[in-house]
């Protein structure tokens, strides 16, 4: 992970954007090599991986306007199937009153900011499809947050520690890659690279954990 971090940095610091993009694919890629020779144990969790590959693949051309709409996709139905992965293991969670009422509240301020964040989008991103995926992909960040928080809330163990991280650190990518191409921050793209390297990382390690049989999730 380490050394991973230290290319793309120095990728994104000498190369031009269009290159350094390949490297962010790159460590994508070779994490899902890893988890596929070494640490398989369930399809749904590398049809994940390949997700997240193929949209960073895909970003290398996210100028394009129809593939910046399948990165989208890809990404909401990458986190989809994170949320499918844990929901068997969370069955029988039990919410009381104050946890549904917190939940709303974070829910609205989160679809608030959301908003405004649309708002800041080109011209040419403000077109209905994109504006819909913008917010889906927002909607699906907030899920997988609640639903690794409350897997960690349950299970308290290893396994629950890295799915928190793997879905804080995706989230942050989001943001920082919002900041960085939209805002012009440009600095907010090594935060992004990090973030998403770490998410992944924490992916793989959290697959190494599990043994998956049909719907069930055995915490090996």
């Amino acid at each position: 992970m380490g050394f991973l971090i230290a290319a793309n940095f120095l990728a994104i610091y000498f190369l031009d954007e269009y290159v350094d993009r390949w490297f962010r694919f790159g460590a994508t890629f070779l994490f899902l090599l890893i988890y596929i020779l070494k640490y398989f144990s369930n399809y749904r969790l590398l049809f994940i991986f390949l997700l997240l590959a193929l949209c960073d693949g895909l970003l290398v051309y996210y100028e394009i306007p129809f593939l910046k709409k399948i990165i989208y996709t890809v990404r909401i139905l990458a986190y989809l199937n994170i949320i499918l992965l844990i929901a068997p293991s969370l069955s029988k969670l039990k919410l009381n009153l104050f946890t549904v009422l917190i939940s709303i509240f974070i829910i609205t301020i989160d679809i608030y900011l959301l908003h405004e964040m649309a708002k800041s989008l080109p011209k040419s991103d403000q077109n209905p499809i994109f504006i819909i995926l913008f917010y889906l992909l927002g909607i699906t960040s907030l899920a997988i947050a609640a639903v690794s928080m409350s897997y960690l809330n349950r299970y308290a163990n290893k396994a629950g520690f890295y799915l928190v991280i793997v879905s804080f650190g995706l989230i942050l990518s989001d943001i920082f890659f919002y900041n960085a191409y939209y805002l012009d921050f440009e600095e907010f793209y090594y935060l992004d690279r990090l973030a998403n390297i770490i998410a992944i990382s924490f992916l793989l390690a959290f697959g190494s954990t599990q043994k998956i049989t049909g719907s069930e999730a055995n915490i090996s």
